[in-house]
């Protein structure tokens, strides 16, 4: 339950926080939503928080994070996927890739994701006041392994990455271009109960990014496929102590 006050919104059992402001934008490349403070002080420079949407979902799935994690200090891009997809009972959603019977993305339907991602975020660094040292890019299930690929293999642009519930694909290709390149800090959550992507899957990439060179920050938490409390109060405080 939420209750409004004056320029606040809270949680009946938790903390004010600020009201977030969320615009729905048509990108030439991809459709988002940005949330950002309601009160946007153009004079100073924000951090910029990346969420990826899971197979199956939506620009607005991972928006209402944004309040959660930090409702002041950040502006989040939320976009949706680009490949359009029947979910049933009339409703869309959207992936990043198809999934196939080998698991394994199609080299180009993956390419051409992480090139309109880039292209959207290019976009929204240039509309908005935003700190470049204080770009944060992240994902569930299916946008953490977007995120493995977009992210770490562009350490220029990102402090860091998150990857929730997800695992490795595309082992190979990724490995011929991790070992020359910089490695940021990673957090990394999974469910014990996972029945999409098991928790050995979640084992197996968080050893293997170790194996590469990354910081990585592992939870493991009593839950299936999805994001619960904890989840949120431990990235929360991994990316205040990463950046502030």
């Amino acid at each position: 339950m939420f209750i409004l006050r004056n320029n606040y919104i809270k949680k009946t059992t938790e903390k004010w926080i600020h009201i977030m402001k969320f615009t729905q934008k048509s990108g030439s490349n991809l459709e988002y939503v940005v949330a950002s403070p309601d009160k946007l002080d153009i004079d100073r420079a924000y951090g910029l928080i990346i969420l990826l949407h899971g197979y199956g979902s939506h620009m607005g799935d991972l928006a209402g994070l944004a309040s959660e994690i930090d409702d002041t200090n950040y502006i989040y891009l939320c976009p949706n996927a680009p490949i359009e997809m029947d979910v049933g009972f009339g409703q869309k959603g959207y992936a990043w890739y198809p999934i196939s019977s080998t698991k394994e993305p199609d080299d180009s339907a993956l390419s051409e994701s992480i090139t309109n991602l880039n292209k959207t975020i290019d976009s929204v660094i240039s509309e908005y006041p935003i700190d470049k040292n204080k770009i944060l890019i992240g994902g569930f299930s299916q946008g953490g392994m977007m995120t493995i690929h977009a992210g770490l293999l562009k350490p220029e642009l990102y402090a860091g990455a998150f990857i929730l519930s997800s695992r490795m694909l595309k082992r190979s290709e990724f490995e011929q271009k991790v070992y020359d390149t910089k490695k940021i800090p990673v957090f990394m959550s999974h469910g014990l109960t996972d029945m999409i992507i098991s928790i050995d899957d979640g084992r197996d990439t968080r050893d293997l990014l170790n194996s590469y060179g990354y910081e990585i920050e592992y939870h493991e938490y009593d839950m299936a496929h999805q994001i619960v409390n904890n989840t949120i109060e431990d990235l929360r405080n991994w990316i205040t102590n990463l950046i502030g």
